[in-house]
């Protein structure tokens, strides 16, 4: 399903936008003059990640500090942090307990005379 999310000038370079409405929870983000958009909560916490750290293209989750790239989806680091305290390397290995960590959902954005689309 196709629907519109805001025009070209609602997504600056590298500045993360919430982006919601009815049945609608997304994160989106310009980088490098593409614009990406995932869904708008964490796959670890279920928390919103409209308040994510966005360097380059690296989603940094504001809950528990799990890094992700905005446009893929992977899960770059896992549980850097909980309630503001980071947390040893080795816990991490131990939370995840030999599974990959959940990536983001991402989709896919498309650009049409200024009207910014995604395809849920």
């Amino acid at each position: 399903m196709r629907v519109r999310i805001g025009t070209s000038a609602e997504f600056p370079e590298a500045r993360l936008v919430e982006v919601t409405g009815k049945n609608l929870n997304l994160v989106a983000a310009r980088i490098n003059g593409k614009i990406y958009a995932a869904h708008g909560m964490c796959p670890h916490m279920n928390l919103p990640l409209n308040r994510s750290h966005l360097e380059g293209s690296t989603l940094t989750c504001s809950w528990h500090g799990s890094q992700f790239d905005l446009t893929t989806g992977k899960n770059l680091d896992w549980v850097r942090g909980l309630g503001g305290m980071r947390l040893p390397g080795w816990s991490r290995a131990l939370i995840a307990l030999g599974k990959e960590p959940t990536p983001l959902t991402t989709y896919p954005v498309t650009e049409e005379n200024g009207e910014v689309f995604v395809d849920l």
